[in-house]
């Protein structure tokens, strides 16, 4: 399948349309169609108009899952208008619970006026084969019968990146780490991976009844000083993230889930975790505007519904304070043009507690610049908090005013997106003007969604790609599984070794990772014929401790490797079973495409052996 990362931009197009044109030479005289014009003439006029129309075909579809538009912005200001002072203080609020049972979660709902809850791992209810997903849908199905009578949804999210931020596991579809996407993407300049597998997993989400999802990162990390994100962020490079969180954010919203690019002002670069102490941002805003601010400045750009605010100091925006209760960094977030909701991280972590306490925590928050108080450490409390505020004159009633409008608009914007209302999301099939079976030279692939139009340097890179033919959008010809299977073995990375060495003559021995992980190898490595028990010996690390072997793969952050002691090194980014067989595929002899998304020791980002 021939992928690009975009599909060619209008302009374009209609010139490789016009420089491929095989229109006969016209006869003298004007053109039959359109007297006074040539036949060449009247050929580029309707290859201009059909440029026109796929460029607005695109901007309907961005406009569609980039977020909210005016429509739901009017009718959320409607809405708000009639709320009281104490629904609008549950409005800008997402709770969070401690059991399997969503009841007292549902009566907080309804008797605190909140836009939601967010679902934990401690909130899965189990059974013999993983999470009890039939249970989970029923436990959600409650909490969104609390809010029905304000007739939109309520905001049911939950943290789901893929890697190590999986609160729903098997029998949902697995999906490896976001820097699995990073390294598949630097290898092939292809976002279409990420579209596609964030595509399946709102999928999957949304079935449940999920509206939301906090992801994707659009953390820049700086590798192995980054103690927090890791494998969770896309890479190191600042344009491959910015352009595979859009494409994510977009798979997302056309699964019809609202999904939030995090964590602004970035916590890729800093070195110290956010759920423990307060990060202490050093760098000037000349490094973050060229580093960690460029995937949301790009996210802004392009439209995203929402954004998640970190708890970061930085002190060239404001000194001594977290930049979720620094009005400074929700004015420099506003500045990049995110228009949309502003989400706080989690207000129960450390980094916020020990600077403010928890009572008034969500109070500062909304006076600071935020729409939505995620996980406060006492619902309640914060509750009759921002009352309080208000009432006191400590809090505009205007800036809670505003936060609970774009709250509102993001609930009626899912809410439409997810029953196909829109110009595009689940069910909608892509505008004729994009799927034209007579387009010969045109034909976007069904990887990826329209980037937006004045994103310079990422036109050009899909102006200068190979043109993509005989591709549809469409969205029905990958399943889940082999899109896992496609992001697994196209970022398997070969950080040292022999490219397209076998490996597996006298078979494998297996160590370390836990006993899943040696178990799914072993599966892999016997479904393909690799005798294990003896032969080569396959480390597994699935942490920071450096290990040895004759080949040490890691399954999470790669930077681990750098300190390995093994001949052959390989980053999987993941622990999935595609993870495990696209390991053996490399092992018994296949190239490892994917490049490193991040620097590992004294090999620099891009590095590949193959």
């Amino acid at each position: 399948m021939p992928s690009c990362p975009h599909r060619l931009s209008a302009t374009a197009l209609a010139a490789a349309l016009l420089l491929s044109s095989c229109s006969p030479e016209p006869d003298a005289g004007d053109s039959p169609e359109s007297p006074g014009l040539t036949a060449e003439e009247q050929a580029a006029e309707e290859l201009a108009e059909r440029a026109e129309e796929i460029t607005a075909a695109e901007e309907r579809i961005n406009q569609a899952l980039a977020g909210p538009d005016e429509n739901h912005r009017d009718a959320a200001a409607e809405i708000v208008s009639e709320l009281s002072l104490d629904q609008m203080a549950g409005q800008v609020i997402v709770g969070e619970y401690h059991t399997t049972d969503s009841s007292e979660a549902a009566e907080l709902v309804e008797q605190l006026h909140l836009a939601g809850m967010i679902v934990m791992g401690e909130n899965v209810p189990t059974g013999e084969d993983g999470a009890d997903l039939e249970q989970l849908a029923t436990e959600l199905e409650r909490i969104q019968q609390a809010a029905e009578p304000r007739g939109y949804p309520a905001l049911i999210s939950v943290d789901q990146e893929g890697g190590l931020v999986t609160r729903i596991g098997q029998p949902l579809t697995e999906w490896p780490a976001p820097m699995a996407a990073g390294a598949a993407y630097l290898s092939e300049s292809d976002a279409g991976p990420a579209a596609q597998a964030h595509r399946f997993m709102a999928q999957d989400l949304r079935e449940l009844g999920f509206t939301a999802t906090f992801a994707p990162p659009g953390d820049v990390t700086v590798g192995a000083a980054d103690p927090t994100i890791g494998s969770r962020a896309f890479g190191a490079d600042p344009e491959a993230v910015s352009m595979l969180a859009v494409q994510a954010a977009r798979g997302l919203a056309d699964a019809g889930l609202a999904g939030s690019v995090k964590h602004f002002p970035g916590h890729g670069s800093v070195t110290e975790d956010s759920h423990h102490t307060l990060p202490v941002q050093d760098a000037d805003l000349e490094e973050l505007q060229s580093r960690d601010w460029v995937p949301f400045a790009q996210s802004a750009e392009a439209g995203v519904p929402m954004v998640m605010m970190g708890h970061i100091e930085v002190p060239a925006l404001q000194a001594g304070v977290p930049s979720s209760l620094s009005p400074a960094a929700y004015q420099a977030l506003r500045d990049l043009g995110h228009d949309g909701v502003v989400v706080t991280d989690a207000m129960n972590m450390a980094a916020v507690l020990q600077h403010t306490g928890e009572t008034h925590a969500a109070v500062q928050a909304l006076a600071a610049g935020a729409d939505l108080i995620l996980m406060p450490a006492d619902i309640q409390a914060a509750h009759a908090g921002i009352l309080e505020a208000v009432e006191a004159g400590d809090l505009e009633h205007q800036r809670l005013t505003e936060a609970a409008e774009r709250v509102v608009a993001l609930m009626l914007w899912q809410q439409d997106l997810a029953a196909g209302d829109l110009h595009a999301g689940p069910g909608v099939e892509p505008p004729a003007e994009l799927i034209d079976p007579g387009a010969e030279f045109f034909s976007p692939p069904p990887w990826t969604y329209p980037a937006p139009g004045n994103w310079t340097e990422l036109a050009e890179a899909s102006e200068a790609a190979e043109t993509p033919t005989g591709q549809d959008l469409t969205r029905g010809e990958l399943t889940a599984e082999e899109v896992t299977a496609r992001l697994a073995s196209a970022s398997v990375t070969l950080v040292t070794g022999e490219c397209g060495a076998d490996l597996t003559d006298e078979g494998i021995q297996i160590l370390g990772g836990t006993e899943q992980d040696r178990a799914r190898l072993a599966a892999a490595a016997e479904a393909a014929g690799v005798p294990v028990g003896s032969g080569t010996v396959v480390t597994l690390l699935g942490g920071s401790t450096p290990g040895s072997g004759d080949v040490v793969v890691a399954l999470d952050r790669p930077e681990v490797l750098a300190e390995a002691s093994a001949e052959t090194r390989i980053a999987l980014y993941g622990r999935t079973e595609e993870s495990f067989a696209a390991l053996i595929e490399v092992l018994t002899g296949a190239e490892a495409p994917g490049m490193l998304p991040v620097e590992v020791g004294d090999h620099p980002l891009g590095h590949s052996a193959c």
